[in-house]
């Protein structure tokens, strides 16, 4: 169950191309002025190199140097430099004095001279690319140079821009980059693009982190999606729920780790105005960027898990001012699981590839507790639970952690806010971060619900929106994860059944292998129910949540397979 958070970095190759050009300037001077000044041992001046080259890389570093690009010429880019070129030296001299009590003009020489160098260079380039962009043959074999040596895209509109040769065809993208290239450069972003890749997370859209450089020298990042139609084929109703979702939780959904943006992406319009592109290769949107971040597949711990409750608790919460009536239903009855068993007959009946005969036990597992899957959704067309505004798809991986203080900054992935129940977001949660094997796993003895997790995700996010449900959405809650648990086997069975044709697979059989996970989670879950109702009639008392539980759970058992 423990996985390490997955860390990310994404620094252009730049950047470390003027590491090394620093490096090498270090290297040059340090033996030029050695030459000139031959003290010390051999092992005494390898050390001296090395404090030079950490105290230089790390206040560079520091001081955001090297996010600076310096063929840009902008002063804050010199400005950075000198200031970290400074203080590298003042303490590189002292750790050298302190260390091998050698002479401080010796030090202060040295540092003081790479910094001036590398300032000279860089002046000198400066004066190299304005001679390059006048005209003749010196200019033009010098342009040539510079192209070749330094990447420099003489056909910009700004000054010393870095040509784009990061944008290479990646093997993983299913683009052609330089598609992906101009459908960014369409939306309102500052800079020209330097590098894409692809974000190899999520099912159904196809996801890019675009960066950008900026006239001043500055990295933006965004992200990019390619919208799957297949699945939200009414993207103006998909885009003005994004909209109205991410406008409204601005400034209010923020999350423990939240720092400077708030909790949720934001759209960044194309540069006519509008919300999402469309064009010949497809429909496109640009959402913000979270850098410092990384998202789990399950939990890495029950305290992770407690504070996903509470992220997920608290969008329910916040978007409770929002009528139901103004969120456009983007995939009907996505949550509907009678609806869901009815299509499961269907495919049954079709039985279009031959397989039907060959899952009769997983089917006979299903028809047994056909009568207890509208539990939820009755409830609902009724009016006994009230619609509200959901997010309907609570994987644990839509919630973005903070790298270093390892509490929740951001939820994503809201194409699917649509009016539903607070119930299916619960238990679909518990569905997936509860079970103690992977989704697909053959050997199912392993598969099971840890009720210690199911406790710490309760307990955050009824802490965070227990006080706004009602008394028959507590009653009903202890059934949530168990629907939502037969609701995903029915639908990985149905997809094995019709030839595997919504799911990706990744080898025959995978979809079976799915379904099966769920329902013999689904059937542990049963077993566990009693301790599931004592779990929440706990923690209704603790937080002073008005319903009573009954453990033999009646709402579950009295239900008879017709």
């Amino acid at each position: 169950m423990n996985r390490q958070p997955e860390k990310k970095t994404a620094r252009t190759g730049i950047r470390w191309m003027l590491v090394g050009y620093d490096t090498l300037l270090l290297i040059v001077l340090w033996c030029f002025f050695y030459l000139l000044e031959p003290t010390g041992s051999a092992s005494q001046r390898g050390l001296h190199l090395a404090v030079l080259f950490i105290c230089f890389t790390a206040f560079r570093m520091v001081f955001r140097a090297y996010s600076q690009i310096w063929r840009m010429g902008a002063v804050i880019s010199y400005a950075r430099e000198m200031a970290a070129d400074l203080s590298a030296t003042a303490v590189c001299a002292l750790i050298c004095r302190l260390a091998w009590d050698m002479p401080l003009p010796s030090s202060l020489f040295i540092g003081l001279g790479y910094t001036v160098a590398s300032l000279l260079l860089r002046i000198a380039y400066g004066c190299l690319y304005r001679l390059a962009k006048g005209t003749g043959a010196f200019p033009q074999m010098l342009r040539k140079l510079l192209t070749v040596m330094a990447f420099v895209d003489f056909d910009s509109p700004e000054a010393g821009a870095v040509m784009r040769l990061k944008l290479e065809q990646s093997r993983r993208s299913a683009s052609p980059i330089n598609n992906v290239q101009r459908v960014a450069e369409c939306f309102a972003i500052r800079g020209n693009v330097t590098n894409i890749v692809q974000i190899n997370k999520g099912y159904i859209n196809q996801t890019y982190c675009v960066e950008t450089l900026s006239d001043k020298g500055h990295v933006h990042r965004y992200t990019l999606q390619r919208i799957n139609t297949n699945v939200f084929p009414d993207v103006d109703a998909l885009m003005a729920n994004y909209v109205l979702t991410t406008t409204h939780l601005q400034g209010k959904f923020l999350l423990p780790g939240c720092k400077k943006q708030g909790s949720v992406q934001t759209v960044r319009v194309t540069k006519d105005g509008r919300s999402y592109l469309r064009d010949d290769s497809g429909c496109w949107r640009m959402l913000s960027y979270f850098g410092g971040v990384y998202s789990l597949d399950i939990p890495d711990s029950p305290k992770t898990f407690y504070y996903a409750g509470r992220a997920f608790g608290k969008f329910i919460k916040d978007m409770a001012d929002v009528s139901a009536g103004d969120i456009a239903v983007v995939i009907p009855n996505f949550h509907n699981t009678r609806s869901r068993y009815e299509d499961l007959e269907s495919a049954i009946a079709r039985d279009p590839v031959g397989r039907a005969a060959k899952v009769e036990r997983e089917i006979a597992f299903v028809r047994a507790r056909k009568n207890r899957f509208g539990l939820i959704t009755d409830a609902l067309e009724t009016g006994l639970i009230p619609t509200r505004v959901c997010h309907n798809d609570c994987n644990l991986n839509n919630i973005l952690f903070d790298e270093e203080t390892h509490l929740p900054v951001a939820i994503i992935d809201l194409d699917t806010v649509m009016p539903s129940s607070p119930l299916y977001d619960f238990g679909d949660s518990m569905r997936i971060g509860t079970n103690t094997a992977t989704d697909d796993e053959k050997d199912l003895s392993k598969v099971s619900c840890d009720l210690n997790l199911y406790e710490q995700y309760a307990r955050g996010y009824l802490q965070e929106c227990g006080a706004l449900l009602t008394s028959k959405e507590l009653e009903l809650l202890p059934y949530a994860a168990l629907i939502i648990t037969a609701e995903d086997g029915i639908r990985f069975l149905m997809d094995h059944i019709n030839g595997d044709t919504y799911y990706h697979i990744y080898y025959p059989g995978q979809n079976l292998d799915r379904a099966r996970t769920q329902l013999k989670l689904l059937e542990d879950m049963e077993s566990k129910l009693p301790q599931i109702v004592g779990i929440l009639q706990q923690l209704y008392g603790e937080l002073h949540l008005n319903a009573m539980l009954d453990r033999e759970a009646p709402a579950w058992q009295d239900q008879k397979a017709g």
